[in-house]
């Protein structure tokens, strides 16, 4: 579904504003500080039931308001309502109906890069991990019911390694194997996928530099056990170990995503800028990869979209952009688009954040 209007109470620096947008490009800039990823973040929450800038939503609210409220209408007249009270648990609904944050997620789902997304290269295996699970429970109904059956077990099974319980080792170990065999076939097979169309959009690239680094890249998965043992084989040879440890020491929950350049990870050969790039690549090819393997079409989110990068990298960037085909959300300080670049932008609308009073397009 694609977004057609947003409006906003009491939320962050926002009173009350209403803004509508084009169903394919849309471009918010503004100084720092004056509002404009506190728009992204007002769509994120309508994906997800949650910000990406803090755990806690209470601090969305306006200081000297009881509560927030964002509304969607989508292209296809549908709604989603978030409400958000000081002392109450967020409220999310769906054309007046009540629904849970996975609900409201497959029926909206968005795909985000902002400051942790560019720096996924030189963060932990969990957050690579938290990325492709997203994708997963957009594009698989069934996916959520075997990621946390299987976390749920792994719980159990180390509590119980913990407190020495053989029995509840054993049953908690069956769950473990099946849910999680499960969920690291589905991720393999969505990163097979996506490293294609990695590899396929960089046949498009024109920057020597980056042309440069994709002819040398290896992107490997790795599903966090030894590949020539199934996970029951990898839980029977650990067995000793595990009690030992008391914990689990592989499994899909030591899953990564790894990306080499000469066997050595790409955090300690690239630039900043090169590896913001790298970052969003990747993750608009996951993007792509959910519209055209499985037939969902997430929103895109991109905050602060030229910070880190050159000229050279952010034309390429722009060349992309239109590539995955879906509505897209980014922001940035200045307002840097030339005539050429509003030519590749199709329905390309712009806001001001200084003049969201008015919300028209900028002219």
């Amino acid at each position: 579904m694609s977004i057609k209007k947003i409006s906003i109470s009491n939320f962050r620096c926002f009173d009350s504003v209403d803004l509508e947008f084009s169903e394919l490009n849309n471009f918010i800039h503004g100084a720092n500080g004056s509002g404009k990823t506190s728009v992204l973040e007002a769509l994120y929450f309508c994906s997800t039931g949650r910000s990406f800038k803090s755990s806690n939503k209470n601090l969305c609210i306006q200081n000297d308001k009881e509560a927030f409220k964002i509304q969607i209408d989508t292209f296809d007249n549908n709604k989603i309502c978030i409400l958000k009270e000081a002392k109450k648990s967020i409220s999310l609904e769906i054309n007046e109906s009540k629904a849970t944050s996975i609900e409201l997620f497959r029926a909206i789902p968005s795909t985000l890069l902002d400051n942790k997304t560019f720096s996924m290269f030189a963060d932990t295996p969990k957050y690579r991990r938290k990325i492709l699970d997203r994708c997963l429970m957009a594009s698989d109904k069934n996916y959520s019911k075997d990621f946390f059956s299987f976390h749920r077990s792994l719980k159990q099974r180390n509590a119980a390694l913990k407190f020495k319980r053989l029995t509840n080792i054993d049953m908690w170990s069956e769950i473990f194997i099946n849910s999680g065999t499960l969920i690291s076939e589905k991720r393999n097979n969505f990163f097979e996928e996506t490293k294609q169309t990695f590899f396929r959009f960089a046949k498009n690239l024109k920057d020597k530099r980056v042309l440069e680094i994709i002819n040398s890249l290896e992107i490997l998965f790795h599903k966090g056990w030894a590949s020539q043992h199934s996970l029951k084989e990898v839980l029977e040879l650990n067995r000793d170990s595990d009690q030992r440890k008391t914990s689990t020491t592989s499994g899909p929950h030591r899953a990564d995503i790894k990306f080499l350049i000469k066997d050595s990870d790409i955090k300690y050969i690239l630039s900043r800028g090169e590896q913001k790039f790298m970052s969003i690549l990747w993750c608009l090819s996951m993007h792509k990869t959910l519209s055209d393997v499985f037939g969902v079409k997430p929103f895109l989110i991109i905050d602060d979209i030229h910070s880190e990068l050159d000229e050279d990298f952010y034309n390429e960037l722009i060349n992309f952009l239109p590539k995955t085909g879906n509505q897209l959300f980014f922001s940035d300080i200045n307002n840097p688009f030339n005539s050429k670049i509003k030519d590749q932008l199709k329905e390309l609308k712009k806001f001001h954040v200084e003049q969201f009073t008015n919300a028209k397009k900028t002219k």
